[in-house]
C-alpha cells in the first residue's frame, strides 16, 4: 500500500521533526539516523523540498529542515509529495460479470480506504512525535538491537550495544 520511497520520505520527516534545533541536517546524517541509503534518500529528499515540505539549503553548513511546523505537516502531505495515491475501488476490480456496481466487499474496501485516507490527512509529524513517548526506534543494524534517537538532542543514533 505504502511504497519504499514513501516510508522513507515519512521515517526522513519525522527524523527531522525530532531535531531540537531548526538547524538544517545533511542527507548522510538523516540517511545515518533511519538507515536508508543516502543516493536514494536524497532525491527523496530533493522530492520534499520541491513540494514545500523540506527547506533545502547548499553549502557547507547546508542540508534540509522542515518547511513548516511538524503540526503542519501531515502524512498525507508527505505520501502526496512521495507520489502515493492511496487507490479509491470505484468498481468490482475482480471484473466479475454481473458486479456492474460495488459489491458488498469491494464497497467495503473503499470505505476503509477512505477511512485510511482521513487518519492520514488528520495525522501530522508532532502527532506522530507525541505518541512515541520521547524515543523512536528508527531501524535495526544488523541484528542488533534498534539505533534510537531521543527528542531531546539533535537527531543522533546512540551506539548500539557491543561497539
Amino acid at each position: 500500500m505504502i511504497s519504499h520511497t514513501s516510508e522513507y520520505a515519512l521515517r526522513a520527516a519525522i527524523c527531522l521533526a525530532a531535531r531540537k534545533d531548526d538547524s538544517p541536517a545533511s542527507a548522510n546524517e538523516i540517511a545515518q539516523n533511519i538507515c536508508v541509503p543516502v543516493g536514494y534518500l536524497q532525491k527523496i529528499l530533493r522530492m520534499l523540498a520541491r513540494y514545500g515540505i523540506l527547506t533545502s539549503q547548499r553549502g557547507i553548513h547546508g542540508g534540509f529542515a522542515l518547511a513548516k511546523l511538524p503540526s503542519e505537516i501531515s502524512i498525507l502531505d508527505i505520501l502526496t509529495a512521495s507520489e502515493t495515491q492511496l487507490q479509491r475501488i470505484t468498481r468490482c476490480p475482480l471484473g466479475i460479470e454481473g458486479h456492474t456496481k460495488l459489491c458488498s466487499l469491494h464497497r467495503l474496501l473503499d470505505q476503509e480506504m477512505a477511512r485510511a485516507e482521513k487518519t492520514f490527512a488528520a495525522t501530522t509529524l508532532a502527532d506522530l512525535l507525541d505518541g512515541q513517548g520521547g524515543v523512536r526506534h528508527l531501524c535495526d543494524v544488523s541484528g542488533r538491537l534498534p539505533v534510537a534517537v531521543t527528542i531531546d538532542s539533535p537527531a543522533r543514533p546512540s551506539s548500539p550495544p557491543g561497539v
